[in-house]
């Protein structure tokens, strides 16, 4: 019902705002006339009356002044009240319409706004003023003011106003539903087909309802009714394509979220770059190894997020023509800013269309963490110098008075001692050089076995330290042992033990300063026995303290390098140490001295104490 009636009740509210709008504009009309009128007459009244003399407008007691003639002839409506007042503002004369009170306001001081127009609001704020105010002069001197208020038109209705109203108004009324009938009555074969439509979509898809149109819009019908079978058609054909589409974006979608869990999964920060050089898609890896956050990334090219400039200027090269498409660029190897001791490796991989080689669809950007094999490329370099340095001394010293020897210095006894000496000392200096790179070279792959025995912990760290205090007699050195004659007996392997505690005690010796003191002492607690090996030499930086278990690593202080090293003693005592489950610690201040301590455990996991290991 609603749906067959809209019209018509839609153009009787569209006929009562027509004419809600002229009655609108006649009610402004009215205002804004009589607001006119209100002031041409209180502005010309205020002159006429500011030209009076002042006794004039204030008459004497029992006299009748202008102001109440005024009053009694006024056929003004909006007129309010009348007042004559002093400089103060005090009344000296007043008179007002029934109601009305006259409002206390001050007038202005300024000689340019004594004749003036202004609003006033009434004593309760419920009426409005227009006030126009004019001087009153006497002898030439400012004596007062004349007041004069009007009520402040609103929108009223009058005579004429109705008139007016009813003049358009009705016309629009009347016409109205003429016009409605007519329009129902041209409308009404299409409400027919609106009709026909409504039964054909409920039916969906049921045999078409036959229209017979007549009249004027039987052609228009007719091709109406061929344009709604053709688009019913469409309809389906697009639903059909629809549904094609739809599943193949499930399977693509599929795919993708199977790739994408894959590149999430891999080690490697992985960039998808289109052909435009533009990020479109980012690993979670991204962040670790770049230093940004995924989010920041996608959706723009390099420059925007690359703070890297190698890695920039690689990125860039590839939409810079400097590159052949689809070829495979060299790799870049770039060090991140959060981390100067990480090295990177970027390579950009081109991705071709799958039916179509030509057809370059972007690139594929790998970036790899390559520092385990930076650091080892570079040990293996120094490994051979640091080798290389080793054996060159030694060699060179036994060349030297081996070719001494066979001279005429070799017809020299004292020579010929000094010389074997010298030889007998270098070769132990090579042999212990290449014990230790053997025993380091068996522990790093593996291949030591170690041979565990109950041994007596006193009788092997005196007999250690005896034998190594007597090859630093000659340095000025005092040597103090504090080991128990008691203490428990350890599942070792003794040959091993004996090589770190000597390595310990030797390096104490050698970096001592004269007059220094070496210290071994031992002390077992309730699961473990302690050996602390103490001197009084250099000390060693906390620097140093960062790497000094490292291969071949020697500190650059120049009292350090004119000891003979080469650098594989602690590493060599640590491994042993660890090799035994134990740990080696270090304490030192730089040029008080250092304390290595070790710790060996009376019971070893996973070892019977009955046994050998």
């Amino acid at each position: 019902m609603w749906r067959s009636e809209r019209i018509g009740l839609i153009m009787i509210v569209a006929s009562l705002l027509a004419i809600g709008a002229v009655a609108l504009v006649v009610f402004s009309e009215q205002s804004q006339q009589r607001l006119t009128q209100v002031r041409s007459h209180g502005v010309g009244l205020a002159r006429v009356l500011g030209g009076m003399a002042w006794q004039e407008l204030v008459p004497g007691q029992g006299r009748q002044g202008i102001l109440q003639t005024l009053q009694h002839s006024q056929n003004n409506p909006d007129f309010a009240y009348a007042a004559v007042v002093d400089q103060s503002g005090a009344p000296a004369n007043v008179v007002a319409a029934a109601g009305i009170v006259v409002p206390d306001r001050p007038l202005p001081n300024d000689p340019s706004a004594w004749l003036g127009e202004r609003e006033v609001v009434g004593k309760h704020r419920d009426l409005t003023f227009l006030e126009f105010h004019a001087p009153v002069f006497r002898g030439g001197d400012l004596a007062g003011y004349v007041r004069l208020g009007y009520i402040k038109p609103g929108f009223v209705l009058d005579a004429a106003g109705l008139s007016s109203i009813a003049t358009v108004g009705l016309p629009v009324f009347l016409l109205m539903p003429l016009f409605y009938f007519l329009l129902r009555n041209e409308t009404r074969p299409l409400r027919k087909i609106s009709d026909n439509l409504d039964e054909v979509l409920a039916t969906a898809g049921a045999a078409p309802v036959e229209l017979h149109p007549s009249g004027e819009l039987s052609d228009f019908i007719k091709r109406f009714s061929g344009f709604i079978d053709a688009a019913q058609n469409r309809i389906h054909a697009l639903q059909a394509e629809h549904d094609r589409m739809l599943t193949s974006t499930k399977l693509l979608a599929y795919k993708q979220s199977k790739v994408e869990s894959i590149l999430q999964m891999l080690p490697e920060a992985i960039l998808v770059l289109d052909e435009a050089g533009i990020v479109a898609y980012a690993n979670q890896r991204v962040a670790g190894m770049l230093g940004v956050d995924r989010a920041d990334v996608i959706g723009k090219r390099p420059r925007d997020w690359c703070k890297n400039p190698n890695l920039l200027a690689y990125l860039s090269r590839r939409h810079s023509g400097q590159d052949q498409v689809g070829f495979i660029s060299d790799s870049v190897q770039i060090v991140p800013d959060y981390d100067p001791d990480k090295v990177l490796e970027a390579k950009i991989y081109p991705l071709f269309a799958p039916r179509d080689e030509d057809s370059l669809l972007g690139d594929l950007v790998v970036v790899r963490d390559i520092t385990e094999q930076h650091v080892a490329k570079r040990s293996r370099s120094e490994f051979v110098a640091q080798i290389a340095h080793e054996l060159k001394t030694p060699l060179n010293v036994l060349a030297m008075y081996s070719e001494s020897l066979l001279g005429d210095d070799g017809k020299d006894e004292s020579f010929r001692v000094e010389a074997l000496n010298v030889i007998h000392d270098e070769v132990e200096r090579l042999a212990g050089f290449l014990n230790s790179m053997l025993a380091i070279s068996q522990f790093e792959l593996g291949s030591l076995k170690m041979t565990r025995t109950r041994v007596r912990v006193p009788e092997l760290l005196t007999d250690a330290f005896n034998t190594v205090a007597q090859s630093g007699r000659g340095r000025d050195l005092s040597f103090d042992i504090d080991v128990p004659r008691e203490m428990s007996a350890l599942h070792v392997d003794k040959d091993l033990l004996r090589i770190a505690i000597n390595n310990l005690l030797t390096n104490a010796i050698k970096y001592n300063r004269p007059g220094g003191r070496v210290t071994l002492v031992a002390e077992e607690s309730e699961d473990a026995v302690l050996i602390r090996v103490s001197d009084t030499g250099l000390g060693i930086s906390d620097v140093d303290q960062q790497k000094i278990f490292d291969k071949f690593y020697r500190s650059d202080d120049d009292q350090v390098r004119e000891q003979n090293g080469h650098g594989l003693g602690l590493p060599l005592a640590q491994q042993i140490i660890q090799l035994h489950h134990g740990s080696l610690e270090l304490e030192s201040t730089l040029g008080e001295g250092s304390t290595f301590t070790i710790t060996l455990y009376k019971e070893v996991p996973g070892f019977a104490m009955a046994g050998n290991g």
